[in-house]
């Protein structure tokens, strides 16, 4: 985050980040649906609906259309991205949470990920001194848009609303779930981003269906 802060992430490992994020980004929307499948009734459904169509509407376009195209990257790269072992390792984690459990720990698993990125936004935009038509000043300022905002907020109420009357061992239980998807959030960071790490053997995985000439 600080060679983000300082500009001084190099534009390959930036492309390498925004290639996988939109491929953990599908993922990650599906979890969602995922959850709204289990909603019991209409108020509920509405709730992670608005989730649901902001993420895929926003932060999932706004990879595959802004960022790719400020960064170079055609549709066909970003589609035949094979998502990197710490992705995928999250987004399991993340699906296999949504699957197995309620509403509260679908949602625990795939909270941190929104809310992480505001504090980004928040924390780091005011200590950012890069022009604001530098493409990574632009990164964070897309974390403290009033929309993002209000996902995050909107998030935090049904947060509230789903786990507040849990008892202490149901909150030990969630707050375990929170804790993993956290620690995930920071392990890609250390050891994916920084490091551009995949699979140890990627020779083995056979190229996506894309249109580039093989």
């Amino acid at each position: 985050m600080q060679e983000i802060l300082h500009g001084t992430m190099s534009l390959e490992k930036f492309r390498f980040q925004i290639r996988h994020n939109y491929q953990y980004l599908l993922e990650y929307t599906r979890c969602w649906a995922v959850g709204f499948s289990k909603c019991r009734g209409f108020d509920e459904m509405y709730d992670w609906y608005q989730i649901l169509s902001s993420t895929m509407e926003g932060t999932v376009l706004h990879n595959r259309d802004f960022w790719a195209q400020q960064l170079g990257v055609s549709m066909d790269e970003l589609e035949a991205t094979i998502m990197a072992e710490g992705k995928r390792s999250y987004t399991s984690h993340q699906l296999a949470r949504a699957m197995e459990g309620g509403l509260p720990e679908c949602m625990m698993a795939l909270f941190p990920c929104n809310i992480l990125y505001r504090f980004f936004g928040d924390d780091l935009l005011p200590q950012c001194t890069l022009p604001k038509e530098n493409l990574y000043y632009q990164w964070l300022e897309f974390y403290t848009l009033p929309a993002y905002r209000a996902k995050c907020d909107n998030e935090i109420r049904m947060v509230d609303a789903l786990c507040g009357g849990a008892t202490p061992r149901d909150r030990a239980r969630l707050l375990e779930i929170f804790a993993e998807s956290c620690n995930y959030e920071f392990l890609q960071w250390r050891d994916m981003y920084c490091k551009m790490e995949t699979w140890p053997l990627p020779e083995l995985f056979s190229p996506k269906f894309t249109t580039i000439p093989q």
